[in-house]
């Protein structure tokens, strides 16, 4: 159900997510399952109004939950640097996306059939404290409180505050009045080389007059590119004279800190993060949908079974857990980015040239063996890639 403010306030919830986004909303729509019902939930959102304002991509080999969301389904995906362009597909495959509001949608509509699940919006959260392990207080700007047995936070860092490398982008959806896109193959890296950071379009085609465009930047969050006039520049050159109407914008601001294993001090803390707060944005990527949607299924299905073998009480929400392995080649290849930006493209570009669709895919989905995430590494150039290995993690 959709709160008021009395229903929030005058009871102990048994779980408040502070934060309705992608990860708040993924986890509350698991916890609507009827074999649940005896959890009460609480979704604290500071906005008052949900509307389109993100654009989540992936790369899927089987359905999930939302996936009769799906804007559009493509099955070949290119990246371009210097007048080449390396164009990929991989059967069994799709590079898929769906529009924020959508999304929003769906989920809002599954918690106001649920009887245990309710949603406050227009809650600003100021601190949680926790009195014990049984018991945390969440306080409101407004100077309400709240009591919940467990608090979970999935609240995304503020773009303000990002430091160290972040992912920048700046996007249009346009409309023309001729034929200019290419509907059927996804520009994911159309590259712009630059001693600043990695810089790049990235094009969903909807259809042949309809594109979601994009000015993105993988640099340091000092660099303050001029995102809306690149944007400008860009569709200027690729669509000359043809006319165009801008219907949507978005942006914003991605951290790519490297995240360090789980401790055991964050395994049992149960005011664990959720979605990007939780681990669940791969850093060398910046892609997030999929495994904050499988997180949150996760840490429902470990709820289910505390709940058979010892109640509520016993539950500890776990962090989301990244392969090792994969957590320290993203630290490396940031590494090697940073030493030398101008050089980036080339990286991606040796990538896509030299590796097949079915290893980078494995590799970008966190799917890979060590087979093919050694045919990764070898199609890499051996001197920044072993220096980036040695050398201090980015700050």
């Amino acid at each position: 159900m959709l709160s008021n403010r009395a229903d929030s306030f005058g009871k102990r919830w048994d779980i408040v997510i502070l934060g309705g986004g992608l990860g708040g909303l993924s986890f509350a729509v698991e916890l609507c399952s009827g074999d649940l019902s005896t959890v009460s939930v609480l979704v604290l959102e500071k906005r008052d109004l949900y509307t389109r304002d993100r654009t989540w991509s992936y790369w899927s080999s089987e359905p999930h939950r939302y996936s009769h969301l799906e804007r559009k389904v493509w099955e070949k995906w290119s990246i371009a640097s210097r007048g080449v362009t390396h164009e990929q597909r991989c059967p069994g495959w799709r590079y898929a996306s769906i529009d924020a509001d959508n999304f929003y949608n769906a989920a809002l509509e599954i918690i106001r059939s649920s009887p245990n699940v309710a949603l406050q919006t227009c809650a600003n959260v100021t601190h949680a404290e926790r009195l014990d392990h049984l018991e945390t207080v969440v306080s409101l700007s407004s100077g309400e409180s709240i009591r919940a047995g467990l608090v979970l936070d999935a609240r995304p860092p503020s773009p303000s505050q990002a430091s160290g490398l972040v992912q920048q982008f700046f996007g249009w959806e346009i409309c023309t009045e001729q034929d200019i896109f290419d509907p059927n193959v996804v520009q994911l890296m159309h590259f712009e080389p630059n001693a600043n950071g990695v810089h790049f379009f990235y094009v969903l085609p909807y259809s042949a007059r309809c594109a979601l465009v994009e000015s993105t930047w993988i640099s340091q969050a000092a660099w303050r590119p001029n995102l809306g006039s690149e944007l400008n520049s860009h569709l200027k050159q690729t669509l000359g004279p043809i006319a165009h109407t801008v219907t949507y914008q978005e942006h914003g601001v991605l951290s790519l800190q490297s995240a360090s294993a789980p401790s055991e001090k964050h395994r049992s803390n149960p005011c664990a993060g959720l979605g990007r707060l939780g681990g669940t944005l791969r850093n060398c990527t910046g892609y997030a949908f999929l495994d904050t949607v499988n997180h949150a299924q996760q840490l429902a299905d470990s709820l289910r079974q505390a709940l058979k073998e010892g109640g509520k009480a016993a539950w500890l929400p776990l962090a989301f857990e990244r392969s090792r392995t994969d957590r320290w080649m993203d630290e490396v290849f940031l590494r090697a980015l940073m030493t030398n930006w101008f050089e980036g493209p080339g990286y991606f570009m040796q990538m896509f040239g030299t590796v097949d669709a079915v290893d980078n895919l494995a590799f970008l989905t966190g799917r890979a063996t060590w087979r093919q995430r050694l045919r990764i590494m070898r199609a890499l150039p051996f001197a920044p890639f072993a220096k980036a290995a040695l050398s201090q993690r980015p700050s």
